[in-house]
């Protein structure tokens, strides 16, 4: 005997409609909305596209996935758009971004210089406020009480704290450029003196003595006298003098 199977429907499309209950419209919502990201994430993933998806919920709220990244992605649509309406709208719009950028960059400085004077101004006034009070403070001692005492006692601490660091700074600072400037006098000693030769500075290793070294310009100045035959004793100094001897 032929079981009966059981049967079933199968497959049955669905009717797209929206749903009436507002809960069960938010639940699907939630499912879709996961659901047509990650098909987004899958085709950029296997096939190299780039993807942007912007949704708005049944509430307003805005959601969004892009690959690599939505702004791009827009970006190079709307400039594609732009081409393709004409060229002159893509140059002015290049133009009035640029623009728009530098004002922005312009604004920002602007705005860091203001934020950092705001800052000084700060110190500034409260240093005055604090030199106020302890100049208060110091001429009405003998009137304050044991908390306003305290107060000063912790302003006077915090002062000498200040100028303890300012002074080490100070200090540290002299040692640094009194060893810096000890280097430089051991850099320069340990530098060999300039080459003086042909100056009238015997080299290193020559004798001492006057007979034995003569600068070359001594020989300029020397006027030897008209006499028929050399003398020998002459002949004999001018050739210890230059380096080497000569028999007459």
């Amino acid at each position: 005997m032929a079981k009966k199977g059981v049967t079933s429907q199968g497959r049955r499309k669905i009717e797209i409609k929206k749903i009436q209950n507002e809960d069960a419209r938010h639940v699907c919502f939630s499912k879709r909305k996961a659901g047509i990201f990650a098909k987004a994430s899958d085709i950029s993933t296997l096939c190299g596209a780039d993807v942007a998806l912007v949704v708005y919920s049944p509430a307003g709220n805005p959601y969004s996935f892009g690959s690599p990244a939505v702004e791009p992605v827009v970006d190079r649509f709307l400039s594609a758009s732009l081409i393709h309406a004409g060229s002159a709208h893509v140059v002015g719009g290049n133009h009035l971004t640029q623009q728009l950028n530098q004002q922005y960059m312009e604004i920002s400085k602007q705005l860091e210089a203001a934020k950092a004077r705001k800052v000084m101004l700060q110190e500034r006034l409260a240093g005055v406020v604090k030199s106020q009070e302890i100049e208060w403070a110091r001429n009405n001692i003998d009137h304050l009480g044991l908390e306003q005492l305290e107060k000063l006692k912790d302003a006077f601490e915090r002062l000498k704290g200040r100028a303890d660091a300012r002074m080490q700074d100070i200090l540290l600072t002299g040692q640094r450029m009194a060893l810096q400037q000890q280097q430089q006098q051991q850099q320069q000693q340990q530098q060999p003196p300039p080459s003086m030769m042909g100056f009238g500075v015997p080299p290193v290793g020559a004798a001492s003595s006057s007979t034995s070294y003569h600068p070359v310009w001594a020989f300029s100045s020397l006027q030897m006298p008209n006499q028929v035959e050399p003398d020998p004793y002459q002949a004999q100094w001018l050739g210890s003098s230059l380096g080497y001897m000569h028999e007459p």
